[in-house]
C-alpha cells in the first residue's frame, strides 16, 4: 500500500506541476420573461434554453475558451455571485424532447411533476460536462453553465450578474503539433470561436507560411484521368489540387480497415501539406464512409443508430473516433466536434453521372445566367398539430439577423425576392416548388418531410431533366438544395439528395441528413435547423464561399453546444451534427448575390528588391472592403504566400523568406460573389512609369508626409483601410501631404498623372 500511495503522490505531483488555471468572467444583465405554451422561459443573450427533458428548461451559457498549448482541460470551477431576484412566482417551461421530422406520432407532454414540487435549488450542478475539442491544432475547452436557480416548488427565480469560470489544464496527453495550421484563414477562425482569443498569441507554429496544396481528391482508378479538366479550372481559381488514387491509399497506409486507411492518409496529407478540404470523388461502396454512434431519447423512447453515414469522420482528424475498438465509432467522449477540413461527396458510379456533375460544377461558376441571384425559394410543410408546428417557423430564421434561442446569426437579406412556398398558406406542393425551380433561383431551402427516397413532394422517379428543364444553365441556372428533412440524404443507398447531382440538371449541390431530422414541437428551435442556420451565417456573415467549407464552419459554430446540458443526455443535436452532409464537390462556391468584379489594389517595389510581404486592399465599386477574400500570390505553380481579407478589405501577405517579386508571377483574390482575379505582375512595366520614383516618407509618421512629384499637376487621393477617400487634392513637386486630421491606421495614396500612377501605403501613427 505504501508503494501505491507513493506512487499515486508522484502522479498527482507530476499533475500539478504541469497544471494550468484559465479565468474568465461572464456578465449577466436584465432576462427577459416571455410566454410559451403556458409557461414562462428565462432568456439571456447568448443562452441557448436547455435540459432534460420535462424538467424546467433554462438559458445556459457556452463556455468555449482557448487552451495553452499542449495543455487539456481536467477540472472547471463555476463561481457565481452579485444575484437577483425576480419578482413574483415563475412556473418555468418544461422542456420536450426533440422529435424526427418523419414520426407522426402524438407524444405526451413530458413533466417531471416529482421535481416540480420539490423546493430545492434547481440545477443541483450549475454546469456540464467539460470537454476537450482541438482545432486545426487548438486545444479548446468546451462546456456550458447557467446562471439561473429556481426553487420549482415556490416559484423563486434568481439569478447571478457575475459568473467567474475557472477550468484547469494540464498536459495533453496528444501531442498537437503536427497539426498546427495557423495559415490562411485557420488563425481567425480560431479566435472567432475562442472566448478569449488572446490566448492564441502565446501558441508558437512550426513557422509554415504555406502548405503544400489546398484541396485533395480522392477517387477510384479509372477516374483519375477524368479529374484533369477539374484540376485545371481550380487552379486557375488559386487552389492547388492534387488526386489520389483510392487503391494507391489503400495499399500503402495502415488501419483497422479501408475507412481508417483512407483516414490515416488525410490526416498525413494535412499534417504535411494543409490541405483545407476533400473531395470524396465517387458513390459507395468504391469510396466507403464510416457509420456513426448516437443514441437519442425522445418521448421516453431511445432511438440508437450505429451506422450513420458521416462523412466527418474524414474532417475532424483528432483521436480515432474509437478508442475501445467496439462497434460503436462516435460515442461520447471518443468523438473530434471540431472539423479541421471541409468535406463533400461526389456520389457518381459511371462516367456519365460524373461527366454532369462537373459541368454543372464549371459552368454554374463560370457561366452563371445572370439576373436571379437575389431569387430564394422557402419551402416549408405542416409539421404538428399541438402544439402548432410549421417548416416556415424555421425557414424565416434564416433571413436577416436573428439571436432567436441564444445565438446570433446573419443569413439572406431581407429585401431578397422570396418565394414562399408555406402549407399553412396553402400554397405548398411538389409541383408549385418544381415550378418556381424552374424558373429560376439562386438557393432552394426546404423544412419538412422526407425519407431516403422522397423529399419535398418529390419521389426519386420525380428527379429527372425533363421535370427540371429549366434548371438547365442556360435558360436559368442550376441551383442548391438544403433540407432539414429526414434520411433523405442517405448516400450509403442512392438517396433522392444524390440523385439530384446526377441528372443534367437541377442540383449543383445538396444539404441533407443520412438518417432523422429533429426539430423542437412548437419553437422555432431544433438540431436540424440550428445547423441549417448556422450554414447560412457562413455564407453571408462570414463570407464564405466554398460550400463544404461553409457546412465544416456550421459544425465548428455548432460545436459547443453539442454536450450542454440537456443535449448530451438527449443527444438529437449530436445526431444531426453527424448526419449531416454535403453531396457535390466540396470547393463548389454558391453565387448569393449578383457577381461582380472586385478592385484589387496592392504595391509594387519600384525595383526588383526582397520583400517580405506584400500588402492587398480588396473594395467593392463603392470602395466598401471586403472580408474573407483569399490572395493568393504564384511563381508558375508555386505558391509563395496566401492571406485572406479582414474587416476593411486588407490582406497581408507574408513570406516565409524574402521574395523578389518578379515579371509574371500571379497574384489570384477570390472572394464570395466575385469574379476571380488573375493579376500578372509587371515590374517592367512600373519601373519605366514616370511615376516610379514617387516616394513618400517619413513613413510612418503622425500625419506631415512629404512626397516628391516629377512631374506637375499630380493628383493626390489617400483613401481609408474601408476604401473610403479621405484626402484629395492636386499638386507638383515637393509636396507636404497633411494629413493630422486623420485618426491613427493605414491608408494607401494613390498619385497620377498623365503618365501614370502609382499606389503606396503610409501609416499615421
Amino acid at each position: 500500500m505504501k508503494k501505491l500511495s507513493l506512487i499515486a503522490l508522484c502522479l498527482m505531483a507530476s499533475l500539478f506541476a504541469t497544471a494550468q488555471t484559465i479565468e474568465k468572467t461572464y456578465y449577466f444583465g436584465q432576462p427577459n420573461v416571455s410566454q410559451i405554451q403556458g409557461y414562462e422561459q428565462i432568456q439571456f443573450d447568448n443562452c441557448m434554453q436547455s435540459a432534460i427533458a420535462g424538467q424546467p428548461s433554462l438559458p445556459w451559457q457556452s463556455i468555449s475558451l482557448m487552451l495553452p498549448q499542449g495543455q487539456e482541460a481536467v477540472a472547471i470551477e463555476v463561481e457565481l455571485s452579485d444575484f437577483q431576484t425576480i419578482a413574483g412566482s415563475h412556473n418555468l417551461f418544461p422542456y420536450q424532447s426533440a422529435r424526427t421530422y418523419s414520426d407522426p406520432v402524438r407524444r405526451q407532454f413530458e413533466k417531471d411533476e416529482a421535481l416540480y414540487a420539490s423546493k430545492s435549488v434547481y440545477p443541483a450542478q450549475a454546469y456540464g460536462k467539460l470537454s476537450t475539442q482541438y482545432l486545426n491544432g487548438v486545444g479548446f475547452a468546451f462546456s456550458a453553465f447557467t446562471p439561473v436557480q429556481y426553487v420549482p416548488g415556490t416559484g423563486e427565480v434568481r439569478y447571478a450578474t457575475k459568473a467567474t469560470v475557472r477550468v484547469t489544464t494540464t498536459a495533453s496527453k496528444a501531442d498537437q503539433s503536427r497539426k498546427l495550421w495557423l495559415t490562411g484563414g485557420n488563425a481567425q477562425r480560431v479566435k472567432s470561436l475562442a472566448q478569449n482569443p488572446e490566448m492564441l498569441e502565446n501558441y508558437n507554429t512550426r513557422g509554415r507560411s504555406v502548405g503544400g496544396y489546398d484541396l485533395l481528391v480522392v477517387t477510384t482508378t479509372p477516374y483519375v484521368s477524368a479529374f484533369d479538366e477539374y484540376v485545371t479550372f481550380y487552379q486557375n481559381r488559386g487552389l492547388r489540387v492534387r488526386v489520389a488514387d483510392l487503391s494507391d491509399i489503400i495499399g500503402s497506409m495502415e488501419g483497422r480497415d479501408n475507412q481508417e486507411k483512407l483516414r490515416n492518409y488525410i490526416i498525413q496529407e494535412y499534417e504535411e501539406n494543409g490541405i483545407m478540404m476533400v473531395n470524396l470523388a465517387g458513390d459507395v461502396p468504391a469510396i466507403p464512409y464510416r457509420g456513426f454512434y448516437c443514441d437519442v431519447l425522445s418521448g421516453g423512447s431511445h432511438m440508437t443508430d450505429s451506422g450513420i453515414p458521416a462523412d466527418m469522420y474524414y474532417a475532424c482528424l483528432d483521436g480515432t473516433w474509437n478508442d475501445n475498438n467496439d462497434n460503436k465509432w462516435g460515442e461520447i467522449g471518443e468523438d473530434d466536434l471540431l472539423p479541421e477540413l471541409g468535406i463533400g461527396r461526389m456520389c457518381f458510379s459511371n462516367q456519365g453521372e460524373l461527366n454532369n456533375m462537373l459541368h454543372k460544377t464549371f459552368t454554374y461558376q463560370a457561366e452563371p445566367v445572370l439576373g436571379e441571384f437575389r431569387k430564394v425559394i422557402m419551402g416549408g410543410e405542416f409539421l404538428y398539430d399541438d402544439p402548432y408546428s410549421v417548416g416556415s417557423q424555421y425557414l424565416e430564421l434564416l433571413i436577416g439577423t436573428h439571436d432567436d434561442n441564444g445565438y446570433t446569426t446573419t443569413g439572406i437579406p431581407e429585401d431578397y425576392d422570396f418565394t414562399r412556398l408555406y402549407e399553412e398558406e396553402g400554397n405548398w406542393s411538389g409541383s408549385r416548388l418544381r415550378n418556381a425551380i424552374n424558373q429560376g433561383a439562386q438557393y432552394v431551402h426546404h423544412d419538412g418531410h422526407a425519407n431516403t427516397n422522397y423529399v419535398a413532394g418529390w419521389t426519386n422517379s420525380n428527379i429527372t431533366d425533363s421535370q427540371f428543364s429549366g434548371a438547365n444553365g442556360i435558360d436559368h441556372n442550376y441551383t442548391f438544395f438544403h433540407t432539414s428533412g429526414c434520411i433523405c440524404g442517405d448516400f450509403s443507398s442512392d438517396c433522392i439528395l444524390e440523385l439530384m447531382t446526377k441528372i443534367s440538371n437541377f442540383a449543383v449541390a445538396t444539404f441533407g441528413n443520412s438518417r432523422y431530422g429533429w426539430f423542437n414541437e412548437g419553437q422555432t428551435e431544433g438540431p436540424a435547423i440550428h445547423l441549417h442556420r448556422e450554414t447560412e451565417d457562413a455564407y453571408y456573415n462570414d463570407r464564405i464561399p466554398y460550400g463544404g467549407m461553409a457546412l465544416r464552419e456550421s459544425k465548428i459554430a455548432t460545436a459547443p453546444w453539442v454536450n450542454a446540458p440537456g443535449q448530451w443526455e438527449e443527444g438529437a443535436l449530436r445526431w444531426n451534427f453527424y448526419d449531416l452532409n454535403m453531396m457535390g464537390d466540396v470547393a463548389v462556391s454558391a453565387w448569393h448575390d449578383e457577381p461582380f468584379t472586385p478592385k484589387v489594389d496592392y504595391s509594387l517595389p519600384v525595383v526588383t528588391e526582397a520583400v517580405t510581404t506584400l500588402d492587398v486592399n480588396v473594395t467593392n465599386d463603392n470602395g466598401e472592403g471586403l472580408k474573407n477574400f483569399r490572395c493568393a500570390l504564384f511563381d508558375g505553380e508555386e505558391l509563395l504566400g496566401v492571406a485572406y481579407t479582414d474587416e476593411n478589405g486588407l490582406a497581408v501577405i507574408e513570406f516565409g523568406e524574402p521574395v523578389e517579386l518578379a515579371d509574371g508571377m500571379n497574384l489570384i483574390v477570390t472572394g464570395c460573389d466575385a469574379w476571380p482575379q488573375s493579376i500578372v505582375f509587371d515590374l517592367t512595366a512600373t519601373a519605366e512609369n514616370a511615376m516610379a520614383d514617387v516616394n513618400i516618407y517619413p513613413n510612418p509618421n503622425e500625419g506631415q508626409f512629404t512626397i516628391n512629384l516629377p512631374e506637375a499637376n499630380c493628383d493626390i487621393v489617400v483613401v481609408n483601410s474601408l476604401g473610403q477617400t479621405v484626402h484629395h487634392t492636386a499638386a507638383s513637386g515637393l509636396t507636404t501631404l497633411n494629413i493630422e486630421n486623420l485618426s491613427e491606421g493605414v491608408y494607401f495614396v494613390t498619385v497620377k498623372s498623365e503618365s501614370g500612377a502609382r499606389t503606396m501605403k503610409m501609416v499615421k501613427q
